[in-house]
């Protein structure tokens, strides 16, 4: 292996990159274009096979113990008619694996930062353009400076400057509902270590107890009627408009929170995209597969990602034109049936728990009380059995 790696991007796909290219002797350096790490957002979950892609970088509990475990999923109806639920505690103890966390996502950067060398690290930085040879990658900076590597490593998210270059005709695709969002301090209403949703006809809210005190909570909007760049205050208002006859607890989540703290915004995704790089770019994280939050999968999909490229270009020699076509063929071959299966899962249960109309939310309804619900337990069943995969490759099992 020779050659020195530029990572563009330094969110979470970005930060774990940097970790996982360290971890393998490869030498990087990460460009960032905000004066300080930081992520808008709110709160996340570290979904199974994320938390044991962490174990692998070494930040896995750095990462717990800034959350909280996630031990339960249930999902209600409006009038609180319990349609499923998922004991994630007794799936990881079947399994050997680790339970998923929910974390503000300051406090998942500041873990991440732990494994980082920051002395590879350029914050402030932003890259302006893209160009590459046979022989290397260059990235022009917004001061006009220049640098160059072996090969670069886009984690520069959904609005990736660098995926445009490579795929101009690649789209983000916007969904036909809203998310709004935050985290707050108050008491779990509906138990500790749990996530708990409720559709609506329309509306649709999710709690999760990040610890700490602290939970974060997200709404889907099928009709808004506040503007995205509208008054917060105006927003909250609405929210509880629309919440005041869900089950209690839900209002005063909202009510407790600092309308300033709320986040709204579209909900998006990008197409799937033949290869995820070209030559001596990669992609990584959502600048190659963003995906709608309706499963809370997206930061796991960008932990894999960078597990598995790390491990394909240990070995690599990175002058090698030849050995890198290779290496750009097997991680996508490894990483996008996954990650594209993930984005289809979640762009059509985005859909189908906006629908707002009596018949098809009580078909809906149905539909998640039997065959639904059956199905996403075994799915999150195999999920744990394949995160216990990884878990035993951390631990030498």
């Amino acid at each position: 292996m020779s050659g020195r790696v530029i990572i563009v991007g330094g969110g979470i796909g970005g930060l774990c990159a940097s970790i996982a290219l360290r971890q393998a002797g490869i030498e990087t350096v990460l460009y960032e274009q905000a004066e300080r790490f930081s992520e808008v957002g709110s709160g996340i979950q570290v979904w199974v096979k994320g938390m044991a892609a962490l174990g692998q970088l070494g930040v896995a509990e750095q990462v717990r113990a800034v959350g909280a475990d996630v031990n339960l999923h249930q999902f209600f109806t409006a009038g609180g008619a319990p349609l499923y639920r998922a004991d994630l505690a007794a799936f990881a103890h079947e399994y050997g694996a680790p339970a998923p966390v929910m974390v503000s996502r300051t406090g998942l950067v500041d873990a991440l930062l732990t494994g980082v060398d920051m002395t590879t690290v350029r914050l402030g930085r932003r890259v302006t353009d893209v160009r590459q040879d046979d022989a290397q990658v260059t990235v022009t900076l917004d001061d006009g400076s220049e640098d160059t590597g072996a090969l670069l490593i886009a984690a520069d998210g959904i609005n990736s400057a660098t995926r445009t270059r490579l795929f101009p005709e690649v789209r983000v695709r916007t969904a036909s509902y809203r998310y709004a969002r935050s985290l707050v301090t108050h008491p779990a209403p509906f138990g500790a270590n749990t996530f708990s949703m409720f559709f609506g006809r329309g509306n649709r809210i999710a709690i999760g107890d990040c610890g700490n005190g602290e939970l974060y909570w997200l709404v889907g909007l099928k009709k808004p009627t506040v503007p995205l760049d509208g008054d917060n205050g105006n927003l909250k208002a609405d929210l509880l408009r629309r919440f005041r006859s869900f089950p209690e607890g839900i209002a005063s989540v909202i009510e407790a929170t600092d309308p300033a703290a709320l986040i709204h915004h579209a909900v998006r995704d990008v197409e799937p995209i033949p290869t995820w790089g070209k030559g001596r770019i990669f992609l990584l994280g959502d600048s190659a597969h963003a995906t709608t939050p309706n499963l809370g999968r997206g930061s796991g999909q960008a932990m894999l990602d960078a597990i598995t490229l790390s491990a394909l270009l240990r070995t690599t020699d990175l002058t090698d034109n030849d050995q890198l076509a290779r290496v750009l063929a097997d991680y996508s071959g490894r990483r996008k049936p996954e990650a594209e299966a993930l984005q289809r899962t979640s762009w059509s249960i985005g859909n189908i728990t906006s629908w707002d109309s009596i018949a098809m939310t009580t078909a809906r309804n149905f539909i998640m009380r039997t065959i639904a619900g059956r199905k996403q337990i075994a799915g999150i069943r195999a999920q744990f059995a394949e995160a216990s995969t990884l878990t035993a490759a951390t631990s030498g099992g």
